[in-house]
């Protein structure tokens, strides 16, 4: 099985470092594969490391503008698309688990992207959103907001399951792995 996550590529979020690791360790522990965005840095750093640690395949996508990174992520399977939107086409479809920790805007695209396709396409994801620290509330409560609103439907949130800790993350793979046997 693979996973994407989803973080952010900023040197500056320390404190996810930590998060990101182990997130990917529950993932990588279990034999599935890294798909992630191509960076040896920040949270998607510490993602490729946890992976790497646990001898388990990595596919990398990036857009030619950062290219120059794959030369920093030698265990992975580098692929090079031309633009973002392709970038999260291709890493949405070859995975089995999409994890979305706390990031920039590039993970909030992933995050809707992720949700809309999952609703157009049947739900053949398992979409994690990892609240840590109450990172995603804004985000959750504007969903609520277009809930009451009528411009989201109420069974927006049968698409995925929010995460508030990594036990939380750790509970959601070994229920859903259950249920797939």
């Amino acid at each position: 099985m693979k996973v994407f996550i989803a973080s952010a590529y900023s040197t500056s979020l320390d404190k996810f470092l930590n998060l990101a690791s182990e997130v990917s360790n529950v993932f990588a522990t279990r034999n599935f594969d890294l798909v992630y965005g191509a960076a040896n840095v920040s949270m998607m750093g510490a993602c490729y490391k946890a992976f790497v640690k646990n001898n388990r395949k990595i596919y990398a996508y990036t857009v030619p503008k950062y290219e120059k990174d794959f030369k920093k992520i030698p265990k992975a399977k580098c692929y090079r698309v031309k633009d973002t939107l392709v970038r999260f086409q291709k890493m949405y479809f070859r995975s089995d688990y999409i994890v979305i920790l706390p990031g920039g805007i590039g993970t909030l695209a992933e995050l809707t992207c992720a949700i809309k396709e999952y609703r157009a396409s049947l739900g053949n994801k398992k979409i994690i959103i990892v609240n840590y620290e109450g990172f995603y509330d804004d985000v959750i409560n504007w969903m609520k907001k277009n809930i009451e609103t009528e411009f989201i439907s109420e069974t927006l949130f049968d698409c995925f399951y929010i995460a508030n800790s990594v036990e939380d993350v750790e509970k959601i793979v070994e229920e859903s792995m259950v249920k797939e046997k």
